[in-house]
């Protein structure tokens, strides 16, 4: 079953009205259980995930085109011990969602809780794609973490039942990045920090 199937089921399911649990969080790289509020007008008749930007965006989840390993044979050769390490690749230089530097807010809407809590990871623009360099793989078990300096800082409130509002702790710069619902899993929902307007011509030029 996909990670998009997969979550849908969970969004049709018992509805989980805690709060999504500090370990959960730290796993996912996300601020621990004391950080600051996140607060938002966001909508309240929507479902999804959604950016806010001059008004409210929704980001589709997009799956890898392609994932490979980096030294792959090692795992197999050394019985699991070693590990590899995994990058996964997304079609199209930039996403189709873009925002403008700073400190958006992620509205996860109408949803349950999603497997694994909630990460922002910084992608690395490629030729034609953009690349997620997913850590270290091992065979055996079939599991893969983003690597820690590609994930970002986040606040995390639970407002109401089935929505949480994620925001990074600093400023985001020009760039390519995602949400992910958890680290083991590489269907991301990716959005583009646009770099900031060109400044016009002086008169006369």
């Amino acid at each position: 079953m996909t990670f998009r199937a997969r979550w849908i089921v969970l969004s049709l399911g018992i509805i989980v009205t805690s709060r999504l649990p500090a370990r959960a969080q730290n796993q996912a790289g996300s601020a621990v259980a004391a950080s600051p509020e996140v607060t938002a007008d966001y909508p309240r008749d929507r479902a999804g995930v959604l950016i806010q930007g001059s008004e409210w965006m929704s980001i589709t989840v997009q799956g890898p085109s392609r994932t490979r390993t980096k030294h792959g044979l090692a795992p197999a050769v050394t019985y699991g011990i070693a590990s590899a390490a995994v990058v996964s690749e997304y079609d199209g230089l930039h996403a189709a969602i873009k925002v403008q530097p700073g400190r958006p807010v992620i509205c996860v809407c109408r949803m349950m809780a999603p497997p694994g809590g909630l990460a922002l990871v910084r992608l690395h623009p490629k030729k034609t794609s953009r690349e997620l360099d997913g850590g270290k793989l091992h065979i055996g078990s079939k599991i893969a973490e983003a690597e820690q300096n590609d994930l970002l800082p986040i606040n995390i409130t639970q407002p109401e039942n089935n929505v949480w509002l994620v925001q990074p702790q600093q400023d985001l710069p020009a760039g390519e990045y995602a949400l992910m619902a958890g680290t083991q899993n590489m269907a991301i929902f990716p959005f583009t920090v646009a770099g900031p307007p060109a400044s016009p011509p002086p008169a006369g030029k």
